[in-house]
């Protein structure tokens, strides 16, 4: 029996901004009004709600990562635990860090091609893999809980809002504007005033796995579930295939050597003398209660934290991710 399918396309994402006849034919013609084209976040919405009515169980998402987290974020809130669509990533978005982990390895008409075959045929289960997305919730309650897979602060907020610039984001298909962007932050390194800001870091305050704690001011803190990044760039260490926790990265203000570190984990590498460093920490956690002076990023968006500065990170949901 095939399983009951639909298609979102976001026509926003980078890579979808030209029509392609050809897609939009096989898509009308194969899924119907199974192929819906979002207008508005609160369109996904609803959309996501009816696609649970309807048992639908196996969602294709053609859109980058921000598309990808506010599906999954909707999946969470309309569907039994029990009973959650699988997903087809096609990456077309201006950040696709979720396709280059979990992706189904192509996009336009020729995916779409790939997975009609796949699913007439019957082998759509045997192609999953599996990811736990992470939860950010709000200890306020002001608002519902979001899922995504990648997320940052300090540092990493200031790089995003870079990236995010015009100059960069209208200019620049994604895999040049992460290298822009890195150039970009580098250049602001070289101003004394501005590399002291970046150094000087974020005040801190934060509670892993209900246990230990930090505090203080940090350069740049990171967490993924994913398994991998883009070009090979990884910037944690131990622990890495575990099942399920979250990934993080922990870098206290003004690091030593914090250019060389950068761009070791750029090239996937840690040296000893980081794991061996007071100012570096990484590994695995449940989840983690933090109070930041900051935005933070998850998937390409800005998540502000509740009034009192409070956000919490922890496992999500697993969900399953259909590959070539």
């Amino acid at each position: 029996m095939t399983q009951k399918v639909a298609l979102i396309r976001n026509p926003a994402s980078r890579l979808n901004c030209k029509q392609d006849n050809e897609f939009e034919q096989i898509a009308r013609e194969w899924l119907g009004d199974k192929y819906l084209i979002p207008s508005s976040k609160n369109h996904v919405s609803d959309i996501i709600a009816e696609f649970a009515n309807q048992n639908i169980e196996c969602i294709i998402i053609d859109g980058g990562d921000g598309t990808i987290s506010h599906v999954m974020t909707e999946i969470y809130h309309s569907y039994p635990a029990d009973k959650m669509p699988s997903l087809i990533i096609l990456p077309s978005g201006n950040t696709n860090l979720i396709a280059k982990d979990i992706g189904f390895g192509a996009r336009g008409a020729p995916a779409l091609r790939r997975i009609k075959k796949i699913v007439e045929h019957g082998r759509l289960p045997k192609a999953v893999q599996h990811r736990y997305a992470l939860k950010v919730e709000w200890p306020d309650k002001s608002q519902k809980a979001v899922l995504g897979m990648f997320c940052g602060t300090a540092a990493f907020t200031r790089a995003i809002q870079i990236a995010h610039e015009p100059t960069i984001l209208n200019r620049f298909p994604h895999d040049w504007a992460v290298g822009v962007t890195i150039i970009f932050s580098f250049l602001k390194f070289l101003s004394p005033k501005t590399r002291d800001e970046w150094m000087r870091g974020d005040n801190i305050q934060a509670t892993l796995n209900n246990n230990a704690s930090i505090k203080g001011n940090y350069f740049i803190l990171l967490y993924t579930t994913l398994h991998s990044l883009s070009h090979g760039v990884w910037p944690f260490w131990d622990n890495r295939f575990q099942k399920d926790g979250i990934n993080y990265l922990h870098v206290k203000a003004y690091p030593p050597r914090v250019l060389s570190a950068c761009c070791a984990f750029l090239l996937g590498r840690i040296p000893s003398w980081v794991k061996s460093s007071d100012f570096y920490e990484s590994g695995k956690l449940q989840e983690i209660n933090l109070k930041l002076g900051q935005k933070m990023i998850m998937d390409g968006e800005e998540l502000s934290s509740d009034k009192d500065c409070r956000i919490k990170l922890s496992v999500g949901p697993r969900f399953s991710f259909v590959r070539l």
